[in-house]
């Protein structure tokens, strides 16, 4: 071996290792859940702990792979400079992300495991996403569709015998009387929302090796998965773009598309069989939670109009530069919001204020594009999706992996395959 071959094995094993870790960050993202580590003990989603343990193990491990990837390069600092043409708006997404972390400890003196927690795997994810081997990514695409389809069957068990992989616990209080299954990813809004997300994703043509029948019954099983799941807005926003999808479809071959024969017949033969098993399961009261959830929402939807009160406690001030915290939760508790408000944006605009938030969703909005550009055709109906999904929860305004999963399909099952063509 030469002498100047040495150095070169030495940046390959790096780069092996960095995506080595990346790997275990995401596997740790999608199978080890805050009910998970609750259950072992760590006060990852609880009060008291060491500080420590508010982060994910996968948060860890993902900026590790990030630092063992950068000190990789062959030349990091140069590599480090290029980062901002490649991903411009990733760039701008992280000055206001450290802008706002800054703000929350400085004026707000609120904790950032939220803020931290919420976006920084995803980031990590994309960075290195392009210098991962195709071995690599379609790994993580394998993956994907096992651990989910594990995560789904799961919450199918859950639903039906009232038993659970892991207690139900939120801010180290077990919940008792919910019928909604946690399964592997923890709360019930989570799975569903990247539940929903997966059948888009397969609806909309991810991952072009798939058979036809195993996307079809891969489908079948999440959207019983989502019924386990109970997430009305992610059902629903399924519902009406895959029936928006089809009637398109639809429309077109009469208009004389040509289209493949055996997807047809395969259609033919299965729509039976999946109408019949929702018609016995309709029969049988299984769905009988479900149904009654969207009668009677635990007061879900009055919460959300007792939300629009909390202005009023609040002069243009505080609105505008970030309420005192302690108030808010006060004002909170008197109106009877127990959780959290439940939209993203207006939760954000109180713990910040309304001129911190507004330039934070720009900055959201930038990253969002950044994993757009990278998508195939059909990623607008998933980000209306993640959307109406954020907007109709607390989301991103808390600590969450909801975008990490959401981020996360979008590049190893939904990319654009043309970028996706070569061993980096």
């Amino acid at each position: 071996m030469s002498v100047a071959a040495a150095p070169l094995r030495g940046v390959d094993d790096m780069s092996r290792w960095a995506s080595a870790l990346l790997v275990i960050s995401l596997v740790a993202v999608f199978s080890v859940s805050p009910m998970a580590l609750g259950a072992m003990g760590v006060n990852y989603d609880s009060v008291g702990g060491a500080m420590w343990q508010k982060l994910h193990p996968a948060t860890y491990t993902a900026a590790l792979a990030l630092a063992v990837h950068i000190s990789g390069q062959r030349r990091p600092l140069a590599y480090i400079r290029a980062l901002p043409a490649r991903f411009p708006g990733a760039t701008f997404f992280f000055v206001i992300w450290i802008l706002l972390i800054a703000y929350a400890v400085l004026v707000q003196h609120l904790p950032i495991t939220a803020l931290i927690e919420t976006y920084l795997i995803a980031v990590v994810a994309l960075i290195m996403h392009d210098d991962l081997t195709t071995g690599s990514r379609a790994f993580i695409r394998v993956f994907l569709h096992v651990i989910l389809f594990v995560n789904s069957t799961i919450g199918v068990f859950e639903f039906v015998t009232h038993l659970r992989l892991f207690p139900y616990v939120l801010s180290g209080e077990e919940v008792t009387g919910d019928y909604r299954s946690t399964a592997l990813l923890g709360h019930p809004l989570l799975n569903a929302a990247t539940t929903g997300a997966y059948v888009l994703c397969l609806f909309f043509g991810a991952d072009a090796a798939l058979a036809p029948l195993a996307r079809v019954l891969l489908i079948g099983v999440q959207i019983l998965g989502l019924a386990a799941f109970g997430g009305r807005t992610a059902i629903m926003m399924c519902t009406l773009i895959i029936s928006g999808g089809l009637l398109k479809d639809f429309g077109l071959l009469l208009m004389g598309r040509r289209f493949d024969l055996r997807r047809l017949l395969l259609f033919i033969f299965i729509t039976p069989v999946v109408l019949g098993a929702i018609g016995y399961a309709v029969s049988a009261g299984v769905f009988d939670d479900l149904i009654g959830r969207f009668v009677d929402d635990n007061g879900s939807a009055e919460a959300r109009v007792i939300m629009v009160k909390m202005f009023d406690a609040f002069d243009v001030a505080d609105l505008m530069l970030g309420p005192n915290p302690d108030l808010v939760s006060s004002t909170q508790r008197s109106l009877g919001i127990a959780v959290g408000i439940e939209n993203t944006w207006v939760a954000l605009m109180f713990q910040y204020g309304a001129l911190m938030t507004a330039f934070f969703i720009c900055g959201l909005l930038a990253l969002f594009w950044e994993f757009w550009r990278q998508a195939r055709r059909g990623a607008i109906f998933l980000f209306l999706y993640f959307f109406v999904i954020i907007s109709s929860a607390i989301g991103l305004a808390a600590k969450t992996t909801m975008f990490i999963e959401f981020a996360i399909l979008l590049l190893f099952m939904f990319n654009d395959e043309s970028k996706d063509s070569g061993d980096a």
